[in-house]
């Protein structure tokens, strides 16, 4: 017989034990610590143990699931309206799907009493009440492809996809820019401005980034610093990934950036600042249809490691 409860404090260790169960990938920190658990899930502001629910066999936890919600337009509060399957894990074993559908449909119902009218598999950028850092890569990028498990669950149980995230990676210790006239004139013409420790723009991006390290890259005519012609930001979770992985997002582009090599020569500066800081891999997460940068950072050298899947399922009113 399977039971579901509530999360419970003497469920920590147990819950590390089933993520570090899971099928290892890139896309997925393990080893899973009940530090970490602590620190960058248990401890969001608005954390409700009844929203992580818990399987158990004969007294010991066999799965998890953990729902919560994204916030409101401005980003001062949670908003209800969707609600989101941030993670579903149960340990292998031979009723391993029967437990997860059990799980699954717990939640929906949990979310749906709590006043979702519509629900989401996963957590993406803008609605990742948690595992940012831990699931998916260094943003969250929805259910990975990889995860073939938890994707064959969701699909069975009426979660469609509605957007595609190609997540890229390359090596920042052995990247060489290459030596251009094209390239020597912008380092000429321009400056790159550095901006370390954004701050977050409201509570709600403070909630998700945690304790992510942020800075601006900004390029400007030397004329006219005040202007930007580029800008990206890097972002690093710290100290969950042994190979320190920074991940490349927020991109804002003028629209020739792509044709006078100002979009390539920012990314490239953000390659080699983060090589030079330590860090060991870049990620760029990019939607399917966004062609320019696809060729953009194909050309840099990225490779493509994974794919994010937005899933959705929508309720019957």
């Amino acid at each position: 017989m399977i039971s579901i409860r509530s999360f419970r404090n003497d469920d920590l260790r147990s819950i590390t034990e089933i993520w570090n169960h899971q099928h290892r990938s890139r896309g997925r920190l393990q080893p899973l610590t009940c530090q970490i658990l602590e620190t960058e899930v248990l401890s969001k502001p608005y954390f409700d143990r009844h929203q992580l629910n818990v399987a158990v066999a004969e007294g010991v936890p066999v799965g998890f699931a953990h729902t919560g919600f994204a916030a409101n337009a401005d980003g001062m509060r949670l908003s209800h309206d969707t609600g989101i399957i941030c993670a579903l894990q149960v340990l292998p074993r031979p009723d391993r799907d029967q437990i997860g559908e059990q799980l699954l449909q717990y939640a929906e119902r949990e979310l749906v009493s709590s006043g979702a009218a519509r629900l989401q598999g996963g957590c993406v950028r803008s609605a990742a009440p948690f595992y940012a850092g831990l699931y998916g890569g260094c943003v969250p990028a929805g259910v990975l492809v990889s995860d073939a498990w938890l994707l064959e669950l969701l699909n069975r149980s009426g979660y469609t996809a509605g957007g595609e995230c190609l997540i890229y990676q390359r090596s920042a210790q052995s990247f060489r820019p290459a030596i251009e006239r094209t390239r020597l004139q912008i380092r000429r013409r321009h400056i790159v401005q550095v901006s370390m420790d954004l701050p977050a723009s409201n509570w709600w991006e403070a909630c998700q980034r945690g304790n992510a390290d942020v800075t601006r890259l900004t390029l400007s005519p030397r004329d006219e610093p005040s202007r930007a012609v580029a800008a990206l930001s890097l972002c690093e979770p710290t100290g969950l990934d042994g190979q320190r992985t920074v991940g490349i997002v927020d991109w804002e582009f003028v629209d020739e950036a792509f044709v006078d090599g100002t979009a390539e020569f920012v990314v490239a500066e953000a390659i080699s600042r983060s090589g030079q800081q330590g860090a060991t891999r870049v990620e760029i997460q990019l939607i399917r249809t966004d062609q320019p940068m696809q060729e953009l950072a194909e050309g840099l050298g990225f490779e493509m490691v994974d794919r994010g899947l937005v899933l959705a399922r929508e309720l019957c009113s």
